[in-house]
């Protein structure tokens, strides 16, 4: 597999800054390098002109990744922008002088473009960096103006597209942005391969606990096994043990494997492995992560919306029959 290539643009100084911290982290990056990608940067005028130049840079060859960067002077976080909006209306003029009210950015178009990124991928990448959060609004001044015009030139790609307005580098310094940045352009040309861990949670009654992924994320509404993703080095035991106290704040001991699935979504693969956790009353858990949660016998087993790794499994079961719990 070749190098990938990837567009990274920030801006210059504007409203009587020094500096600019998004075009600060392009030249770290660029400096640097990532391994196995080629990153063309450019840093981009403050002004009508500079919105419309990564589209002229777009049309001089193949990208398989776009990412913006921009300051936002007031944040203490960095954030991941989810959308663009057809608006701009500046409360300090551009670099050129420009001045706009209240207008749109392009006429015909579409009142608001979602990013082109697989959210689920950055949710789990990002989880444990409290630093980096999504974000639903881009502002309405010449970050947006770039954003939008840049998903709306590529609208019918399947390029990823991303802007991530980055905060003073007095909230975070300098090398810590350039890290996560460089972990978000990987994240964009690089398909994950995830291992993740599930539990097989009964009550006395020998039901199974289903747990439904909560609002505002990729597979809000569908159910699950309680679980999560394997971090670092962790085995896979001391990996659920984790996840179960972080999600239902309960203690579990994984006893045997009962299965171990590899699933192939759109955006990522995964291995999953469901442990047999014993039985847990219900009155001891508390939902730290889920919207909701049910004991499901096996009759009622495709009562809910599984997700498609977990769906196999549980219909397996539906027919044949729950596992029987190992002891102790």
């Amino acid at each position: 597999m070749g190098e990938k290539r990837i567009l990274l643009t920030g801006f210059e100084p504007f409203a009587g800054l020094d500096i600019n911290e998004s075009s600060e982290v392009v030249k770290i990056i660029s400096n640097m390098g990532l391994r196995d990608i080629e990153i063309i940067s450019s840093v981009l005028s403050v002004d009508e002109e500079g919105t419309e130049s990564s589209l002229d840079i777009l049309k001089e060859g193949e990208f398989d990744a776009v990412i913006h960067l921009g300051l936002s002077r007031n944040s203490e976080k960095i954030l991941l922008e989810r959308y663009a909006t057809n608006m701009i209306s500046m409360e300090l003029p551009d670099n050129s002088g420009r001045m706009v009210k209240k207008s749109k950015i392009l006429e015909n178009a579409s009142e608001r473009i979602e990013t082109t990124v697989s959210i689920h991928n950055f949710d789990e990448e990002f989880e444990h960096d409290k630093e980096v959060q999504w974000s639903h609004n881009a502002g309405s001044y010449v970050c947006n103006e770039t954003y939008f015009k840049t998903l709306s030139g590529l609208l019918h790609s399947t390029t990823p597209i991303l802007f991530i307005h980055l905060p003073k580098m007095s909230n975070i310094s300098l090398n810590r942005q350039a890290e996560i940045v460089s972990r978000a352009i990987r994240l964009m040309v690089t398909r994950p391969k995830l291992t993740v861990v599930g539990a097989m949670i009964r009550n006395p009654n020998g039901s199974i606990l289903a747990c439904m992924r909560p609002e505002g994320d990729a597979w809000s509404g569908w159910w699950e096994f309680p679980g999560g993703k394997v971090e670092g080095n962790e085995s896979l035991t001391d990996a659920l043990s984790r996840e179960i106290e972080e999600e239902l704040a309960v203690s579990v001991y994984p006893r045997s494997k009962v299965c171990e699935i590899n699933h192939r979504y759109q955006d990522r693969d995964v291995n999953l492995h469901i442990f047999d956790c014993g039985i847990v009353d219900s009155q001891d858990i508390v939902l730290l992560e889920h919207d909701e949660s049910r004991w499901l016998s096996q009759e009622e087993l495709l009562d809910v919306k599984w997700l498609p790794a977990d769906l196999p499994t549980i219909e397996a079961w539906h027919r044949e029959g729950i596992p029987n719990s190992s002891p102790p």
